[in-house]
């Protein structure tokens, strides 16, 4: 494997078979790869981090400290994720993307450009978010807030917030920004009780 010159690769790393290392990389100690990864330039991994097989790591993109990524993730441009998150198989983020601590995102997420998702959130299998209105136009990801739970196959509208600890529940519809938190549901979602 050839890692570029302008690049810094730590103790302790390990890369799998036909792994890719693009120019200004910078791997923290510790951290493993699985086979056929590939890591954009001016790309930032920290201690720690354990990525396994197929995954595209874009440019100018930071992975935390001790954070897992399984197989056939896509990170694309200028994603952030912070410390010790869980980012399941198929994962996608279409860049510009924040990710705060100790988040999860399951199976087949949806991660839409510009969403930022606040620490501890939990994102369920097939969440998808989007950043676009009902005309095409481009307003921005949502911002999902501390603590929320996000539902298996649920849609995240584009532009809007949830107020921390948010619960939204599986197939649900978010179309408008949720202001106090409580569980969530239906189409579009609507507030069933509180926490």
């Amino acid at each position: 494997m050839n890692i570029p010159h302008s690049s810094s690769i730590a103790k302790d790393v390990v890369f799998g078979l036909n792994c890719v290392v693009g120019e200004n990389v910078r791997i923290g100690a510790g951290a493993r790869f699985g086979n056929m990864c590939i890591i954009e330039s001016n790309t930032v991994i920290h201690e720690g981090v354990n990525m396994d097989h197929f995954c595209v790591i874009g440019e100018d993109c930071i992975i935390g400290a001790r954070t897992k990524v399984r197989s056939h993730v896509e990170l694309r441009k200028k994603t952030i994720v912070g410390e010790d998150c869980y980012i399941d198989s198929g994962v996608k983020s279409s860049g510009l993307n924040r990710i705060g601590n100790r988040v999860t995102l399951r199976y087949d997420a949806i991660i839409a450009r510009g969403c930022d998702i606040r620490d501890d959130a939990y994102i369920c299998p097939q969440v998808m978010t989007n950043n676009l209105d009902h005309n095409g136009k481009e307003v921005g990801g949502a911002m999902i807030g501390e603590k929320c739970f996000i539902g298996t196959n649920s849609t995240i509208g584009a532009g809007i917030s949830l107020a921390a600890r948010t619960v939204v529940g599986s197939k649900a519809m978010v179309t408008k920004t949720i202001e106090s938190a409580g569980v969530y549901v239906g189409v579009p979602a609507v507030r069933i009780r509180e926490l």
